[in-house]
């Protein structure tokens, strides 16, 4: 991917606005694997449907309001390195590959053992559980092409080694201008510990805006609860334990707070607590689940550490990134895009050369990259404006 105009970083991050300013702020990685549903192939018999399909719904979104920014993140290469080492489970499902760290002590030995028979047992049920190798080399060769056609069209990327999208978008969403705002679009429902007064959430599946005013009717619970539920209940699209016995549904039941409150994680043991003494109090046979949550059992391998461990990769408040990345960002998020070698011929030449027969056609090249119009002038207004005052 291209990068800034570098001798004037410095000043792009001073710019002060009063105005409001607008950024479309996307999972790439979410947004690409979504639009995988789309199979359709050139004459060599490649697909390329999710890159017309995703650049086609990036349309649709930029012409819903007139944003300043459009900025896609990706998960680099060995993202989810920054979580195995808290946690070597972390997204087994998915038939990640581990490197086994040093053994030092018998626990370390024991929590090896363990994870290798997890991902041993995941890795032999490859129909429900393992994308098929096509549908990966389908999004790594859609990816490459994705990305030069979003250069050439103005759209800021961000990609560092090891670091996943996710924390891109938090760093972004903690750091960004007190004058702008937000629209993230993602199919990970992770991503709604975001949303802020200032920072919204697209989810193209639904088709809706996730705001803290609909956030409950929507979610089922205030997004001020995400990390929380999370904590307790584990995730199991990343392949993260919960507290035994204890899923979403039970959890709302037992401690109906999460659904319109903010609640913390002192607040729910203290209320454990006290519904095993009112049930003891009533001779009655304390909940499972609730003894599960006070005695921090789960079947993972956080043992007794499970709330911290999954709190460090579950909150997004506090992203892990590598230094690379963070400076990298500090220097780059509102940084002049460079002009010289970016136009819409490129655009085109991409597409031929990659046999895109359908966007070939006239009218429907047209309407997938007509949206993308102003985000191109006002990135060459806002590079060549600051170039002036250099």
């Amino acid at each position: 991917m291209k990068q800034v105009v570098k001798k004037i970083r410095k000043d792009a991050n001073n710019v002060e606005d009063n105005k409001l300013l607008y950024t479309l702020l996307i999972d790439g990685n979410s947004l690409l694997k979504s639009s995988l549903v789309n199979k359709e192939m050139n004459s060599k018999g490649e697909e390329y449907g999710a890159v017309w399909n995703m650049l086609r719904r990036i349309g649709e979104l930029l012409l819903k309001k007139d944003f300043n920014y459009c900025i896609v993140t990706w998960d680099g290469d060995g993202s989810g390195v920054l979580r195995y080492k808290y946690y070597p489970l972390y997204k087994a499902n998915r038939d990640k590959h581990y490197e086994f760290r040093d053994v030092k002590t018998e626990y370390d030995r024991k929590i090896d053992e363990y994870c290798k028979k997890v991902i041993a047992y995941h890795k032999g049920k490859k129909k429900t559980v393992k994308r098929s190798e096509t549908d990966d080399e389908s999004f790594q060769r859609q990816r490459s092409i994705i990305q030069e056609i979003l250069d050439n069209l103005f759209v800021r990327q961000f990609m560092y080694e090891n670091v996943e999208g996710d924390d891109l978008i938090s760093y972004y969403c903690h750091n960004k201008k007190d004058n702008e705002r937000v629209v993230i679009v993602s199919e990970d429902r992770d991503i709604t510990q975001l949303i802020t007064d200032e920072v919204c959430i697209w989810i193209p599946s639904l088709h809706k805006f996730i705001t803290p005013q609909n956030d409950v009717k929507e979610l089922g619970y205030t997004h001020e609860n995400v990390v929380l539920k999370k904590i307790i209940c584990g995730d199991s699209s990343d392949n993260i334990y919960g507290i035994k016995g204890i899923a979403e549904t039970g959890l709302l039941k037992q401690f109906p707070d999460l659904k319109d409150k903010k609640c913390t994680l002192n607040e729910i043991l203290t209320r454990s607590q006290e519904i095993q003494d009112k049930r003891l109090s009533e001779k009655k046979k304390p909940l499972k689940s609730i003894e599960n949550i006070l005695n921090r059992v789960t079947d993972g391998c956080q043992g007794k550490d499970i709330f911290e461990i999954n709190e460090k990769i579950i909150d997004l408040s506090k992203p892990l990134l590598t230094d690379e990345a963070k400076n990298s960002l500090k220097e780059e998020m509102y940084a002049p895009l460079g002009i010289d070698g970016r136009n819409i011929k490129n655009v085109y030449n991409i597409i031929n050369e990659n046999d895109m027969i359908k966007l070939q056609n006239e009218n429907t090249f047209g309407s997938v990259f007509g949206p993308f119009e102003r985000i191109c002038k006002m990135e060459k207004k806002y590079t060549n404006d600051l170039l002036k005052k250099v």
